[in-house]
């Protein structure tokens, strides 16, 4: 109990401090080194490269790199385009594109902050001059973020793969049922809002727009199906993917969106420094992990759940109240690699299969980074809208119920996560 309060009050208290995620970890595997009498720093350094020295954490630089060239090459106003075409001219439209567009969108970036920046900077304004409440199209942007790291290729999916070493490639497909009935229950929150404020319709697009616009979408939209037949196939694995999607992102830039080779030096870059970032907190993380496991405390935690509890499904609401409120103040990616070490151990002794305790875990995180006081979405979403915080959790109300009732039903109905990683 005193390593596991140790190890919880150096990384809050250092998070609280305003340290960056990646040093606070660091810093609390150094505090732990020392606490459990293994003062040895060559130990650590040996655990900060082990950490990020992992076949399947290749696939996180390509996805980030394909993402940044899609998303350079103005990707994100086709699928707007796109979306808008199919729904716009229905009550509410723009809230429909809205989510519309995350999930295609997801469906390439994999990473819920690219998706808020990436859509968000172009929706929010579009629906304010379209005469929606700033608050709500902030809310239904950040709500409908948190799908691009459940919706196939996820980087969160590929870390929790690595770190657990479970196919990457069945955590995609069973992510990808819940990140249409994600999409699915804000299209319908969406639609009674919509009614009861009175927002407005679009213009209807007829046909002919309607294939000129899908002429050029269709490029982005064949990338996810690439991705996913390529694994279903056996062509490739996930890691592979990322190449191929890198390859096919570089060949589309050129070729349909005209992208000059002189834009590649700021796309590198960017992809480059987001992907340092989590090799940083990966490296970090699976030090500190390491630490927490020479003090046994996945064996203390399974001996206590067990005693307080035998029952699978009682076990399973006390992760997820875990998660939720591990979720508010740790962000997405420190959280995988903190505890996912810890969890999978306990989740097999009640019998959870490792699949479906990935999917809970991602979306149950995925739901903290719209959650105060450390949601990485909401800070995104309010300063691309300039709309106070409170503002924006009052509006996301609903929404965290929507959000709550698909996590339930994920959580107890297994089904919807195994099924179709039961077909490879």
């Amino acid at each position: 109990m005193a390593v596991i309060l140790t190890f919880l009050g150096s990384l809050i208290g250092f998070t609280i401090l305003g340290v960056p995620i990646g040093f606070a970890i660091g810093l609390t595997a150094i505090i732990l080194m020392f606490f459990i009498g293994l003062p040895e720093p060559m130990v650590l350094a040996r655990r900060l490269v082990t950490g990020v020295d992992v076949y399947t954490l290749l696939a996180i630089p390509f996805f980030m790199l394909a993402g940044e060239i899609m998303n350079r090459a103005g990707l994100v106003h086709d699928i707007l385009k796109f979306a808008n075409a199919i729904v716009g001219r229905l009550k509410g439209g723009l809230a429909y594109v809205n989510v519309i567009g995350s999930m295609l969108f997801a469906g390439i970036s994999g990473s819920a902050v690219a998706d808020t920046a990436a859509l968000g900077s172009l929706e929010i304004p579009m629906m304010e001059k379209d005469g929606y409440d700033k608050p709500f199209a902030s809310a239904i942007t950040a709500a409908s973020a948190v799908i691009g790291p459940i919706i196939p290729p996820s980087i969160p999916m590929i870390i929790l793969g690595s770190i657990a070493q479970i196919s990457i490639a069945k955590l995609f497909l069973g992510g990808a049922i819940p990140g249409i009935l994600i999409g699915l229950s804000l299209l319908a929150i969406s639609y009674f809002i919509a009614k009861k404020r009175d927002y407005p319709v679009s213009e209807r697009v007829n046909f002919k727009e309607f294939l000129q616009v899908f002429k050029k979408t269709i490029w982005a939209l064949i990338l996810p199906l690439i991705i996913l037949g390529g694994i279903i196939g056996g062509i490739f694995t996930a890691t592979e993917a990322g190449a191929v999607a890198v390859i096919y992102a570089i060949i589309i830039s050129f070729t349909v969106y005209k992208v000059k080779l002189k834009d590649f030096p700021e796309i590198l870059k960017g992809a480059a420094l987001n992907t340092g970032v989590v090799m940083l907190v990966c490296g970090a993380a699976m030090a500190l992990t390491w630490y927490l496991a020479v003090a046994q405390v996945p064996q203390n935690l399974t001996i206590f759940l067990m005693n307080l509890t035998q029952n699978k499904l009682v076990f399973l609401l006390v992760l997820n109240i875990l998660l939720f409120f591990v979720g508010m103040v740790i962000d997405l990616t420190p959280a995988l690699f903190l505890l996912v070490p810890i969890l999978l151990p306990v989740s097999n002794a009640y019998g959870v299969d490792p699949i479906h305790f990935g999917v809970i875990m991602v979306a149950n995180l995925c739901i903290g980074l719209i959650t105060p006081p450390v949601g990485t979405v909401l800070y995104v979403t309010t300063s691309i809208s300039k709309v106070k915080l409170e503002k924006l959790v009052k509006e996301l109300l609903p929404m965290y119920l929507i959000l709550f009732i698909v996590l339930m039903l994920i959580t107890y109905v297994p089904s919807l996560v195994l099924w179709l990683p039961s077909l490879i």
